[in-house]
């Protein structure tokens, strides 16, 4: 059986529910596929980028935005945008988080991502 890769960059934007208007959170998935992972991969990078950008743009979802040293609960909304790369192997995909994990995740992961960059070429 082959195996597959992809990458996909997810955004999650809250305020937990505790905005006026009690709303829930959006998540918004979008998924690079192809025959030319590089592409996807630049694909992904930079739409992760833009996203991000967006977001701190925009400046809040219902709730004005906050680090999270600086959040309030009922005060302020938070946004999270993650790139992973995804392989698919014998119809169980297996995720690799390329950010919003720790640095000691994030390095191997990319050391992964490497290696399998190299054998595609």
């Amino acid at each position: 059986m082959n195996t597959t890769y992809y990458y996909t960059v997810m955004e999650i934007v809250t305020t937990f529910g505790y905005d006026p208007g009690k709303n829930e959170q959006f998540v918004n998935v979008k998924d690079f596929k192809g025959s030319n992972l590089r592409r996807c991969r630049e694909e992904a990078v930079e739409w992760y980028y833009e996203r991000s950008r967006g977001l701190e743009n925009a400046g809040g979802y219902f709730l004005p935005f906050a680090s999270p040293e600086n959040f309030v609960l009922g005060k302020n909304a938070v946004y999270s945008v993650f790139l992973s790369l995804i392989e698919v192997f014998e119809g169980n995909e297996y995720e690799y988080p390329l950010t919003g994990v720790e640095d000691e995740t994030i390095m191997e992961n990319l050391e992964i991502e490497r290696e399998i960059l190299r054998k595609l070429k």
